[in-house]
C-alpha cells in the first residue's frame, strides 16, 4: 500500500537521509485543489531534531505547485507531540471522530497552504 501511495499519479512525498539512510520520510496526495497528509515517519533516534517540520514545509510547496489550497490530516487525538507540531505549522482542528483509530480518538486537521 506504501509504495502504491508513493507511486501514485496524485503523490506527493519527500525524504530525510543521514548518512546516506532514509531517517524520515512524508507523503501526501493532491486531488482538485485539496491536499492530504497521508502518512509522517521519523526514526526514533532523529526524532525532536527538527526533521518533522522541515519535511512538511517542503511537502507543503511540492502540494502548492500542484494548486493545492488546502492540506487536511488525522491525527491521533493524544499524540500531544505531533498536534503541537501541526499547529505550529498553521493547522487548525475541525473535529474529532470518535474511534477512529483502535485505541485513540481522531482529530481532523486543516492548514492553508
Amino acid at each position: 500500500m506504501l509504495e502504491s501511495e508513493i507511486n501514485g499519479a496524485f503523490s506527493v512525498s519527500v525524504t530525510e537521509s543521514v548518512g546516506g539512510k532514509v531517517c524520515a520520510y512524508a507523503i501526501g496526495r493532491v486531488v482538485a485543489g485539496e491536499a492530504e497528509l497521508f502518512r509522517i515517519a521519523v526514526m526514533p533516534e532523529f526524532r525532536r531534531k527538527g526533521i518533522a517540520e522541515k519535511l512538511m514545509r517542503s511537502l507543503h510547496g511540492l502540494m502548492r505547485e500542484r494548486d493545492a489550497e488546502y492540506c487536511f490530516l488525522e491525527v491521533r487525538k493524544h499524540n500531544t507531540a505531533a498536534v503541537m507540531l501541526y499547529e505550529k505549522l498553521g493547522y487548525e482542528r475541525l473535529r474529532e471522530i470518535p474511534r477512529y483509530y483502535p485505541d485513540d480518538d481522531a482529530v481532523v486537521m486543516r492548514c492553508v497552504l
